[in-house]
């Protein structure tokens, strides 16, 4: 515990001043889009800008009917290719990133289909909203859920990423929403590929966080009610059926989600997210091992967001996770998590640079990050990329992002290819919405 808090405290500084370089401010020109890296830091949600697919239908007159209705149609692909300067040979690798799982090989990361309503519980009218979110690629073999396509096989496969209902009510600011969401906790999200740092059109960087990876559920299941106080606060309570679980419940039970959102300003945002419950095991598939019922997880989450100029935003994301006992672990008390300091820059509207430096504490004899060596290890890493808009002024092309990043990983164990204590990795990735 000393150690994760110590290393809290370490990286929030070094993050608070990192050299610029994160989001995607001026560059992207996309903005306002629901799913943001911050857990929707601005309620209302806002739906994002017209595409090229509800373009497309409008030429054939079922654009506008879906636009009278308020329902739009949009989506995004991705494809990127990772290169393991620390162990070349081609193959599986590197240690510790998972979705970037193959080496010097080019990968379809995904493509999304979005089929969308948004609500604004704001206006304190009944309402109703909605939204499907299907993904085929490599990465969907990652965040299936339990029980909902999480039987296939080889490295393409597809997902019902999100499948939900809300419902907007009379006379309050309050909104329900039913059904199977991306998780409400953390900087980084799965599609935060298309929402991401700090609001903008795109993540910052093409790998992800240690935290996004192994301290923070993918998706959630379940009722989740959210009251809008005032501009600046907005309380969500819900129930879910656990991290990553939907058709099926590993341990058939119940766990509480909270979040709070501040917003003092357009430039400043506070999220703090809490999730309570038996959580093991949180995977979905096959030979998974018996439901715990026994031993409650608690997540605590926080993330905080600073725009300091038009040019330049600062953010910083923070996970914790205990629980008293994890099965088949030797021991008590296994606790984990991390802090990572974000920074972006835009130098003009062709490129913004963007920096993350994370530590990461797995205090769970390896249980966390799947370490053999069932010791408690410390991770860090420092990811430098820049996001390339080649065509901003163009209709069309203005829609096209390449991401390019260097990152190094190390840790105070010989976890990483050939019994090394680091390893650097150099990727990019091209990204296109519509």
């Amino acid at each position: 515990m000393e150690k994760i808090l110590r290393g809290f405290l370490g990286i929030f500084l070094i993050g608070m001043f990192l050299i610029p370089g994160a989001a995607f401010a001026e560059a992207t020109g996309e903005v306002a889009v629901p799913k943001v890296s911050v857990a929707e830091v601005a309620p209302p949600p806002v739906a994002p800008s017209e595409g090229l697919l509800m373009t497309g239908l409008g030429s054939i007159g079922v654009g506008d009917l879906l636009k009278k209705a308020g329902i739009n149609f949009y989506g995004y692909s991705e494809a990127g290719i990772m290169y393991d300067t620390t162990a070349t040979r081609n193959g599986m690798g590197p240690t510790y990133l998972f979705y970037n799982y193959v080496k010097n090989t080019p990968l379809f990361n995904k493509t999304s289909l979005n089929l969308e309503r948004t609500i604004d519980p704001t206006k304190k009218k009944f309402d109703v909203g909605f939204r499907a979110e299907g993904i085929f690629g490599s990465d969907a073999k990652f965040i299936h859920s339990n029980g909902l396509m999480d039987k296939q096989t080889g490295r393409y496969q597809w997902d019902l990423l999100q499948a939900y209902v809300d419902v907007a009510f009379p006379c309050v600011p309050m909104k329900l929403r039913v059904g199977k969401w991306i998780e409400l906790a953390g900087f980084e999200h799965f599609s935060a590929n298309l929402y991401g740092a700090f609001g903008d059109a795109a993540r910052a960087l093409y790998s992800y966080s240690y935290q996004f990876l192994y301290a923070e559920p993918g998706t959630q299941t379940g009722a989740l009610l959210t009251y809008v106080f005032s501009p600046k606060w907005t309380a969500d309570l819900g129930i879910t059926e656990g991290w990553n679980q939907s058709i099926r419940d590993a341990n058939h039970s119940p766990d509480f989600l909270g979040r709070l959102t501040y917003t003092p300003t357009d430039k400043t945002a506070v999220i703090f997210v809490m999730t309570e419950g038996p959580q093991f095991p949180f995977g979905a598939g096959r030979g998974m091992p018996p439901g715990d019922r026994s031993h409650i997880w608690t997540n605590f989450d926080l993330v905080v967001t600073q725009k300091i100029t038009d040019k330049l935003s600062l953010g910083v994301g923070m996970d914790y996770v205990q629980t008293p006992r994890i099965p088949g672990y030797t021991g008590g008390s296994k606790q984990w998590g991390g802090v990572a300091g974000y920074s972006s820059y835009a130098l003009n509207q062709y490129f913004t640079l963007n920096t993350r430096a994370e530590w990461y504490g797995d205090g769970s004899k390896g249980f966390s990050t799947g370490y053999p060596g069932g010791t408690n290890a410390n991770y860090m890493e420092v990811t430098q990329g820049v996001a390339i808009k080649p065509f901003p002024k163009n209709n069309v092309l203005s829609r096209l992002l390449i991401r390019p990043e260097v990152r190094y990983d190390i840790s105070d164990h010989a976890v990483f290819a050939k019994g090394q204590h680091n390893q650097v990795t150099l990727s990019a990735d091209a990204l296109f919405t519509f």
